[in-house]
């Protein structure tokens, strides 16, 4: 009985370490132009004019959401991971040191804007309605618009205030899409980030559930688990960006056009909880190809 148990021990042992492996699996490099070791992101041509534009964009909302600042430095970057080139203006105070930072799509709208370091804020701590409704101003003020209802929470260990609205398209989230502003615990500015990547066509009649959680336990019980050692939990649709775990697309980066999915997770059963917590596995919801997936270790 030792002996055996030993065994199982040590299949199951296997079994965590092939999906560990797959999520950081070597990639082909002729599927992305960003190669994976090699740098994420590099300066790119911009000209006087667009600098220009672009500190006068800094500066006007900058002024509008309080941000300080008496000196700004533009230069446009190409960043390959994340599939997108952006204009980034460093703001400096008096004595030059770097204060705040806004970054712009090349379209002009804002992407990240932030007061650089951590301040409890003068004033007496909002609560969350109160919150909310200071994150929207700063989001108009920046010249965005706050689609749907916000998610609010306290910041952890910070005393300040996380507003997010999350991306939702056909009824499925865009994982990691949508609007977050962040406050001082006193509701003044500190932070605001926008991404809302490109989607592909939504398929005309997606994949059914069950056929997805199907397609996924197959995969899974190729790399050596079974339903004792990996049990569906959940499966939703959702738009996610492509990548190489499990074996994915095989690309150096998340995939520049995210795709609508049957997310599936697993979570872990038995010995195997001693190296592995969960496994999601995603379908695409046109064709039942794998598209990648998350480890949880």
């Amino acid at each position: 009985m030792t002996r055996l148990f030993l065994s199982r021990r040590a299949n199951l042992a296997a079994v965590a370490v092939l999906f560990i492996a797959a999520f950081g699996a070597a990639s082909s490099q002729a599927a992305d132009p960003f190669v994976a070791g090699g740098l994420s992101s590099r300066p790119a041509a911009m000209s006087s004019t667009a600098a220009t534009t672009a500190i006068a964009r800094a500066r006007a909302i900058g002024t509008a959401l309080g941000m300080p600042g008496v000196r700004q430095l533009a230069h446009r970057v190409d960043d390959a991971f994340d599939h997108r080139t952006y204009d980034e203006v460093m703001a400096f105070d008096g004595g030059g040191r770097e204060v705040a930072i806004a970054r712009f799509d090349v379209d002009g709208n804002p992407a990240m804007l932030a007061v650089l370091g951590w301040r409890a804020g003068g004033g007496r701590p909002i609560d969350g309605p109160a919150a909310a409704n200071r994150a929207a101003a700063a989001v108009r003020a920046a010249g965005l618009s706050a689609p749907g209802r916000a998610t609010v929470q306290a910041s952890a260990g910070g005393g300040g205030w996380s507003v997010a609205w999350p991306r939702v398209v056909g009824g499925a989230t865009v994982r990691g899409d949508g609007l977050r502003v962040l406050l001082f615990a006193d509701g003044t500015f500190h932070g605001l980030t926008r991404t809302e990547r490109p989607l592909a066509a939504a398929p005309g009649r997606p994949l059914a559930e069950r056929s997805a959680r199907d397609l996924a336990t197959q995969r899974v019980q190729a790399l050596g688990a079974s339903s004792a050692d990996l049990a569906v939990v959940a499966a939703e649709r959702v738009w996610v960006a492509p990548n190489d775990t499990l074996g994915g697309s095989r690309l150096d980066a998340p995939g520049a056009t995210l795709r609508l999915v049957w997310a599936v997770r697993f979570e872990s059963r038995n010995l195997l909880t001693e190296r592995l917590r969960a496994v999601e596995v995603w379908i695409d919801a046109a064709d039942g190809s794998l598209v990648g997936g998350d480890v949880v270790e």
